[in-house]
């Protein structure tokens, strides 16, 4: 569920009052005082919508306070009343007619329902499905204001669209709620118009738009044709304040001359590219010591999309950082200090987010609800590696996790800074931009994406031609992907500057992309790959048990000692020993790892010494009886090396 509440910013920028004029509420927010009286029958009752005199009065009465005479010629039915009629205050009304007992002829009654209330249009999602009413309403005391309702808010006795309802300012008669429900459900506007069921990219025509809770921004097509529909209220976080040249001159230009502050920036940006680039997700943790300008960066970064609540912590469960990602989709989510997440559950979060869908769950009536789906630039800080918070419970992180958040130290010349523009220290600087933030917000992010649409450029092409460039080399699979994450984060700040909207230099922002790549590579960028992470495992495993829980397989058992919580046995060779592994024991030395996944590595790597016809395992006798083991020899670290 979506409202339209630009008329209530008088800081509205322009790049968003541009945006507006294309969003199919905007002509919902003016006044239908041309009409005298706007008619439909439904079923026995009619509705329609009295507009009394040339101009309405924001506060409900006409213009000398005086009651309007409207004489309702049709029963039942409702009817909004726009001003003070004969009925009482403005609102929408039911003008019904019973015969009483005993009596021969009819009474007429009127209730009043709710302040002023129409529906404009049928809603539906781009499947035909997520059916809904767009509404259009006045509170008591502000403009005119719409929402995109799903139908299913109805259900029960709709006391979840009442809340809704009245949080916005609409006043609602207790008596009359069933009143409400049933004029809701007897409405069937002739307009239908698209209900995107999340922020982001949709496809209009053909050609793409972006979907914004209260805008929707495309080129050459008529965006009233669809509009935000969500059962989420009070999650939009895209707020304005100020004027896209006010972030740029007031924040955009102190970022120049500070990579890590052009970094932030550049990955909030990123999010628009993710489905022009065929990407679900890129992610950058920044991390050190504390008060040293991480929270400021994540601050400046929120600036690009809303105001300071757009930046958020880690501190919550996985459920709720799922239901962020996929109100942010196609933007960013901005998380401060990781130490406050759950360690034991982050690597899960981390991959949650990464992978673009959350969980698979089951509806009331059993069957299964479609997941919810994102694409989002993540940017994290905290006092510690993702893989430092991991060990704290014990875990460790695995090359998929770390690949999706980039650690990267956030250490510069004056904490994050590098250049102070004039201020005396780095704790001046970064109260300044804190300030800053708080007062000019939300204009970059829509501005950048309605010059992505207007330039209609080959943003594949030009991130290949940026992944290319030497800054960016890589040597190995596991580089290469880090790589090209931080190529378009690169490729999203350049852009950016292109457009003209940052205050920038040219390769400014190509330049944090590399410097954050060479950071990353220097801290993290030899971690191991999947493969590696199981032979070092296992690797480590026989080292730590060989003398306790192995033995010689070729010795009488009962002459030697007594082996607790055997892992298995040990052969000698002229290359030196092979180990017997029990399946449970290489299930534990595999630290995590499925068995079948271990088996491959251990495979690929030419650890598996025998096995039986087509199986990688062999069959020994161990005191007249036959077991299963897998024959490993590690390799040693000359070998490894070579």
């Amino acid at each position: 569920m979506a409202t339209d509440r630009t008329a209530d910013n008088p800081e509205q920028s322009d790049t968003d009052r541009q945006c507006s004029d294309m969003s199919p509420t905007s002509q919902a927010s003016q006044p239908s005082s041309d009409l005298a009286c706007r008619q439909d029958t439904t079923g026995t009752s009619t509705t329609s919508t009295c507009l009394l005199g040339e101009e309405v009065d924001p506060n409900g009465d006409n213009a000398d306070g005086e009651p309007a005479d409207d004489e309702v010629t049709h029963r039942p039915s409702f009817i909004t009343h726009l001003v003070t009629s004969d009925y009482g205050r403005p609102g929408l009304y039911y003008h019904g007619i019973r015969q009483p007992k005993g009596k021969d002829d009819s009474e007429k009654y009127d209730v009043w329902i709710c302040s002023p209330l129409e529906c404009q249009a049928m809603t539906h999602d781009e499947r035909g499905d997520n059916h809904g009413l767009l509404l259009r309403f006045r509170p008591l005391s502000s403009a005119w204001r719409t929402l995109a309702m799903p139908m299913e808010m109805l259900k029960g006795n709709g006391e979840e669209l009442r809340g809704i309802l009245l949080n916005l300012g609409l006043r609602i008669n207790p008596s009359a709620h069933k009143l409400l429900t049933r004029y809701l459900m007897d409405q069937q506007p002739k307009e239908s118009i698209v209900a995107a069921t999340r922020v982001g990219w949709h496809l209009l025509e053909g050609k793409r738009v972006f979907v914004m809770p209260r805008t929707t921004i495309g080129a050459s097509i008529n965006t009233k044709q669809i509009t935000f529909q969500s059962e989420h209220v009070g999650n939009d976080d895209f707020i304005t304040k100020k004027e896209l040249k006010d972030w740029r001159t007031r924040i955009g230009e102190l970022c120049s001359g500070n990579p890590w502050l052009i970094l932030s920036v550049a990955t909030a940006l990123t999010g628009p590219l993710l489905n022009l680039t065929h990407r679900k997700a890129v992610g950058i943790h920044l991390y050190g010591d504390s008060s040293g300008g991480k929270t400021t960066a994540l601050e400046v970064a929120a600036s690009v999309w809303g105001g300071p609540d757009f930046k958020r912590t880690w501190n919550g469960t996985g459920n709720g950082q799922e239901a962020v990602a996929a109100a942010l989709s196609d933007t960013a989510i901005i998380l401060d200090e990781i130490s406050e997440a759950d360690s034991r559950n982050i690597g899960n979060t981390i991959y949650m987010l990464g992978n673009g869908a959350g969980k698979a769950r089951a509806a009331r009536t059993g069957m299964a609800r479609q997941p919810q789906r994102w694409r989002i630039a993540i940017l994290s800080s905290g006092e510690r590696t993702l893989a430092a918070h991991m060990r704290e419970s014990g875990l460790k992180p695995k090359a998929g996790q770390t690949v999706r958040l980039l650690d990267i130290p956030a250490k510069r010349t004056h904490g994050l800074f590098d250049d102070l523009h004039g201020f005396s220290d780095g704790r001046a600087f970064a109260d300044h931009l804190k300030s800053e933030v708080s007062h000019c917000y939300g204009t970059l992010g829509p501005a950048f994406i309605k010059r992505l649409i207007a330039n209609d450029q080959d943003i594949p092409g030009e991130l290949e031609r940026f992944a290319s460039l030497p800054g960016f080399a890589s040597a190995s699979p596991l580089q290469g992907r880090a790589a090209k994450a931080l190529a378009l984060i690169g490729l999203a700040g350049e852009l950016a500057t292109e457009f003209g909207l940052t205050g920038w230099r040219e390769g400014e922002a190509v330049f944090a992309a590399i410097s954050a790549f060479s950071a990353w590579k220097a801290g993290q960028g030899g971690i191991q790959s999947e493969d590696e992470q199981i032979l070092a495992s296992v690797k480590a495993f026989i080292e730590r048990h060989g003398d306790a829980r192995f033995s010689d397989i070729e010795r009488d058992l009962s002459l030697g000692p007594i082996v607790h919580d055997r892992a298995g046995y040990w052969q000698r060779q002229n290359d030196g020993r092979i180990y017997l592994l029990h399946p449970a024991a290489l299930e534990e030395a595999l630290a995590g790892f499925d068995i079948k996944r271990g088996l491959d590595s251990l495979e690929q790597a030419g650890w598996i010494i025998e096995r039986d016809k087509k199986a990688r395992s062999t069959r020994r006798r161990i005191n007249g009886t036959q077991k299963r083991f897998y024959a490993i020899r590690p390799a040693s670290d000359e070998d490894a090396q070579s």
